[in-house]
């Protein structure tokens, strides 16, 4: 029995000896992990939160592409092009509120073409409310003189009045524009721009008259304008005479013709007839005067007929070719008229 006993132990202590030998020779840590031989057994816990480790970190060598697509829109609307908002509207006072903002826009836009193209100013005030006894022509005329309108020295230009509460339009004229746009041609131009405003159509019957206006300028002054002055009759400018381009290239001609034909005449009567001969004028001549005096012949009187007085036309002054002028409260002179609508 003690025998037994001795030998049992002793294979115990064999198989214990030999067992991690074998695990060695096997490799087994490769397939329990290292804790297999540093500690002699086989951690289950550790292995299983190693390999959830292991799946949830990436590896450093593992590149993750990720691709988004464009998406491709088709039929997109052409953009919508709008007048510019930006647009100087500084001659445009539209107390009356007839205008859209996109209509002040476009109505701005054309006077800078005006400006240009002319020279001369252009503005344009509405009212819609009473003016205490103020005429149309006096609130035109100081809208415009105290406005500080204007491009040149003489502030040419046109001020046009839509007066809402009196249903009456008015164009004020300053500097050079009193003789381009003479009574007749605002006459026309007050008859032709009524319809759009008695339609409501206020922004077209301003573009209309800026129109108009710069038709007549491009006209030029027209043949016998002059001024006159609207109270008394007085004319105040001599009638403007306008040469056609074969009145200039015939007076031209004449004035050629007549310069050759002097200075042959005085060259000839210099010269010595049938001899080589020819006396130096410039150096063998002298001139001395001695005495002056004035004496009284006759006098010349002209008379000229007074003009009839202008009559009106709707606030507007009629008068074949001529412009008839008022001094405003500023003391500027304007011509200028309107009628109802």
């Amino acid at each position: 029995m003690k025998r037994s006993f001795i030998r049992l132990f002793a294979l115990l202590l064999a198989l214990l000896l030999a067992f991690p030998m074998a695990a060695q020779a096997l490799d087994l840590s490769s397939l329990f992990g290292d804790d297999f031989t540093q500690n002699g057994g086989i951690n289950l816990i550790d292995n299983e939160e190693d390999e959830e480790d292991e799946e949830e970190e990436p590896a450093a060598d593992e590149v993750v592409s990720v691709q988004q697509e464009t998406p491709v829109v088709t039929n997109v609307p052409a953009p919508v092009v709008l007048p510019d908002a930006s647009a100087d509207t500084s001659r445009i006072r539209d107390d009356a509120d007839l205008f859209t903002t996109a209509e002040e826009a476009q109505i701005a836009q054309r006077i800078a073409q005006f400006q240009q193209n002319t020279g001369c100013d252009f503005v344009v005030m509405t009212a819609n409310r009473s003016h205490d006894g103020i005429s149309a022509q006096q609130l035109a005329d100081e809208f415009y003189d105290y406005g500080g309108y204007g491009l040149d020295a003489e502030n040419s230009g046109i001020g046009y009045l839509i007066d809402m509460y009196e249903r009456y339009h008015y164009i004020t004229t300053t500097g050079v524009m009193i003789d381009y746009m003479t009574d007749e041609r605002i006459d026309s131009a007050i008859n032709s721009s009524t319809s759009y405003l008695s339609s409501r159509r206020y922004a077209d019957g301003v573009l209309y008259m800026i129109d108009t206006v710069e038709r007549y300028y491009r006209a030029g002054i027209p043949e016998g304008q002059y001024q006159y002055d609207v109270l008394t009759g007085q004319v105040l400018t001599a009638r403007h005479k306008a040469l056609t381009g074969g009145e200039i290239l015939l007076c031209a001609i004449i004035g050629v013709v007549v310069a050759a034909i002097f200075y042959g005449s005085v060259h000839g009567s210099y010269k010595l007839k049938g001899s080589t001969y020819s006396y130096q004028v410039a150096e063998n001549s002298t001139l001395n005067m001695t005495d002056t005096e004035d004496t009284y012949t006759h006098t010349t009187t002209t008379r000229v007929r007074k003009p009839d007085p202008p009559r009106s036309s709707g606030g507007g002054f009629s008068g074949g070719g001529g412009s008839g002028v008022h001094v405003g409260s500023s003391g500027a002179s304007h011509g200028g008229g309107g009628g109802r609508f």
